[in-house]
């Protein structure tokens, strides 16, 4: 089964690149496609771990957004808009960081090198990404976006089938990635179905029926935290304070409210609820017992601490090998992985400078999509959701994730040049006439003075 997943992957990967490879277009177009070609053709495939599923250290179900992205890369070439100076400056200066950090410290070899280099493609596919979509039409952009919200419902719809149909234990629909990994990506994508519903003119009947179908496939995945980052869009997409805004707002909470009392997705709230009980304990420094459900977790989380604390400055180098000997060396308790925190997890790897690197990167992410106040709000609320998203889990390097956001900041540069351009430019003022031309000296004719005109007699 292995074997045959690797020919599937490696065979559509490579035709996905070469179609990507085609023209820029080709390449936006694809990554709907890239997302489409990890659910519907294993649609009756069961579960598989990630872990299992591999090819050369990388998980199967990257593959096809890496083609995408990869082909972008290379139609891109060296194409740097300067508009990201400092952008590249932070990326550049945290990629020596972490190759002293991980390489040059913990040893050359494959493992190191391969969470090394994830990086710099992550972050090329984000430039390529960004420049191409800035060149397009923006009804091709448009439509682009209106499909990847289809690909989305109709993806929702075969996780309900499979969960319905006892092929799986929850409505996950990708089966090579775990439910953690594809509540990241229906959460990081949710927002466009409010953005092509306010934008593009959909019906209030369209609204309900998508939103409605991924947010069932979120509860059915019995995902605290694809529930919470649900909540989470919909509350900063609507929340304005204005009287329509407070009044759309008050509607989200109320169909929030609703569904939660509905009773579907009892099981995930009742999880959230307990949640909540372990932090308060956490906070108040009670101590967990092993009954609780969370214990594991609080385990990883206190791991983690310690971990950060013993290499509070350089961190212990990227990768799961360098974090478990890390780990070792600074908790006696019996753990192996990671925290399920993006902030824990990546302080204790990269240390205090190379952690205060990428944030500063990702803060330029985030300045380069368009503010809450505009009609394309959306962008930065699948920032901010992923922002939270990342306090339970760790799927940073997810490649739809750097291309998604890469297209959004495409899009936004393309909506300034157009706003800036319809923009009417000021009337220069003419300059004014010297005051020894203001009267007409002796011996001069009017002839002469109109010969000379305002323009040629200043200077």
């Amino acid at each position: 089964m292995l074997m045959a997943l690797q020919l599937y992957y490696m065979g559509v990967s490579t035709a996905l690149f070469l179609y990507a490879l085609y023209t820029p277009r080709c390449a936006i177009r694809s990554f709907p496609v890239a997302i489409a070609l990890n659910v519907f053709p294993l649609a009756l495939l069961p579960y598989m771990s990630m872990d299992i599923a591999r090819l050369a250290g990388m998980p199967l179900v990257y593959l096809p957004m890496t083609a995408v992205g990869m082909a972008l890369v290379l139609r891109n070439g060296l194409h740097l808009p300067k508009r990201h100076l400092s952008l590249y400056i932070l990326i550049c200066l945290y990629l020596i960081y972490t190759f002293c950090n991980t390489v040059l410290a913990r040893g050359f070899s494959a493992s190191n090198l391969l969470y090394w280099m994830a990086w710099p493609l992550n972050f090329l596919m984000f430039i390529a990404a960004a420049a191409s979509a800035a060149r397009m039409d923006p009804a091709f952009l448009d439509r682009m976006l209106s499909r990847l919200v289809l690909v989305l419902v109709a993806a929702s719809v075969v996780g309900l089938a499979r969960y319905a149909a006892g092929i799986e234990i929850d409505s996950n629909f990708i089966p090579l990635m775990n439910r953690n990994g594809t509540v990241v990506l229906l959460t990081l994508l949710f927002p466009l179905v409010l953005h092509v519903h306010a934008t593009q003119g959909k019906s209030r009947t369209w609204l309900i029926i998508c939103a409605g179908t991924i947010a069932l496939c979120v509860a059915l995945t019995f995902s605290r935290s694809g529930l919470v980052g649900l909540m989470a869009g919909v509350v900063l997409y609507y929340w304005r304070f204005s009287l329509l805004g407070l009044l759309k707002f008050g509607a989200a909470i109320v169909v929030v409210a609703l569904f939660l009392a509905s009773g579907i997705a009892e099981r995930t709230t009742e999880r959230l609820f307990l949640t909540s009980r372990t932090v308060s304990a956490m906070m108040e420094g009670r101590e967990i017992e092993r009954s609780v459900g969370d214990y594991n977790r609080v385990m990883l989380v206190n791991g983690a601490i310690a971990t950060a604390k013993a290499h509070v400055w350089f961190g212990t180098g990227l990768g799961m090998e360098n974090y478990r000997e890390g780990l070792r060396k600074a908790s006696p308790l019996p753990v192996t992985s990671k925290a399920h925190n993006f902030y824990l997890s990546y302080f204790a790897e990269l240390g205090l400078f190379g952690f205060a690197l990428l944030l500063a990167v990702l803060q330029r992410v985030h300045a380069c999509l368009l503010p809450l106040g505009t009609r394309y709000r959306a962008f930065r609320v699948s920032f901010l959701v992923m922002a939270l998203m990342m306090t339970m889990n760790e799927y940073i390097l997810l490649p739809e994730l750097w291309l998604f956001f890469g297209i959004l900041a495409g899009i936004s540069q393309r909506v300034l040049a157009a706003s800036a351009a319809a923009r009417p430019s000021r009337p220069q003022a003419r300059p004014s006439i010297r005051p020894w031309l203001a009267q007409p000296p002796s011996g001069y004719t009017g002839r002469r003075l109109q010969a000379i005109g305002p323009d040629q007699g200043h200077g």
